[in-house]
């Protein structure tokens, strides 16, 4: 739609040389919302006399516009385009609703007699008389509405769940089965919407110390959509069932695009849940490895000194006993015995060994601990 930007003379001179039903035909809006345009800018109004008196008398007096305004002086007013009658002020259910009800192919007319009757209506219309006769009856492999209302008012029920069926098949919609195979549910772009239709009744105290309340039909029938917290409602008032269809298929579609909105907000959030935990995971692995090589790294260099250390303490012996004149051929035989350990201990040279392994490095690194508790029974 295209816009325009006036400022608040301008739209003090527009509201004042034209009706309210002018104004909503040239601009996209309501009644309503003409004059809460009017004022948030503190632009007076014509009065509702104004222009009949206007016709007898052309120097009737006009409000006048007050000079003084702290806010921004900027008005976009949106033109409506010719034949379209959605108002930009008005709520996404007001819009929805109009649309169904500005198609002429929709079923919105609710019919005085059933005329081909959707098969649901059929299977209700069916179970409905075999419970005349045996209460209980139950088929789980049909699909039947859930209409507990009076027999007097059940045509009337099962004339308004047609035309509302039809509608919503109208608006491409359809029925099926949820997940535990309870249904019908009206589906919505695979949104299901569980759907009823109950008569209310009226609650009459019992007159008697300790009688039960009764309950008397009131001749109301009430549409029920959805379960639990999220279940709506609509009932005969001011206006009949029969006249809010278009509304009621309106709520659902919208409600649909909310629950649509949400399941991609959650999937969405899944996916860069995943991810985060990915990279959540690879910065463990990757810190558990560089955990694992610094821990070699320190375990290497400190049985090189420890190797380093006992060296030492070879070499010192073998000098001890060259000075004293001792290296015998069983030292001798010692001292190379010892130097092959060190050399096997030693990660610089890691020589192999006939016997000890490295798990053997460990123990002489970190000894087992042996317990030397012991209890008399």
């Amino acid at each position: 739609m295209k816009t325009i930007t006036v400022t608040r003379e301008q739209l003090y001179d527009l509201v004042w040389s034209k009706t309210l039903a002018k104004l909503t035909e040239e601009y996209a809006y309501t009644n309503e919302g003409i004059k809460k345009i009017c004022k948030e800018f503190d632009v007076p109004m014509p009065d509702n006399g104004y222009w009949s008196k206007l016709k007898f008398d052309s120097n009737i007096q006009k409000t006048k516009l007050n000079p003084v305004f702290n806010k921004e002086d900027k008005i976009e007013l949106t033109i409506r385009e010719q034949g379209n009658l959605e108002n930009v002020d008005q709520t996404p259910l007001t819009r929805r609703t109009k649309e169904i009800e500005n198609n002429v192919k929709a079923p919105l007319i609710v019919p005085e007699k059933l005329i081909n009757p959707d098969i649901l209506i059929q299977n209700t219309k069916k179970i409905f008389e075999i419970r005349k006769k045996d209460r209980y009856y139950r088929d789980e492999k049909i699909d039947a509405i859930h209409m507990p209302v009076e027999e007097k008012n059940f045509d009337r029920a099962l004339l308004i769940m047609d035309t509302f069926i039809k509608l919503l098949k109208f608006r491409g919609h359809s029925f099926k089965r949820d997940h535990n195979n309870w249904g019908p549910h009206i589906n919505v772009n695979d949104v299901l919407f569980s759907f009823a239709m109950r008569e209310k009744n009226k609650r009459i105290p019992g007159t008697k110390l300790y009688e039960s309340s009764t309950y008397v039909p009131t001749g109301i029938l009430v549409l029920k959509i959805g379960e639990s917290y999220k279940a709506m409602e609509w009932s005969d008032g001011a206006t009949k069932l029969e006249k809010q269809l278009a509304k009621i298929v309106a709520k659902i579609e919208l409600e649909a695009q909310i629950e649509l909105e949400w399941r991609e907000e959650c999937r969405l959030h899944e996916i860069k849940r995943k991810e985060e935990e990915k990279i959540r995971k690879e910065y463990e692995a990757r810190k558990e490895l560089e955990f694992d090589k610094t821990k070699e790294l320190f375990k290497a260099a400190e049985n090189h000194n420890k190797a380093k250390m006992i060296r030492e303490y070879i070499d010192n012996i073998e000098l001890q006993a060259t000075k004293k004149q001792n290296l015998t051929p069983e030292l001798k035989e010692w001292l190379k015995w010892a130097k092959d350990k060190v050399d096997w201990f030693d990660p610089l040279l890691n020589k192999e060994d006939n016997l000890l392994t490295e798990k053997d490095k460990e123990e002489l690194i970190s000894p087992k601990k042996t317990n030397n508790n012991f209890y008399r029974y």
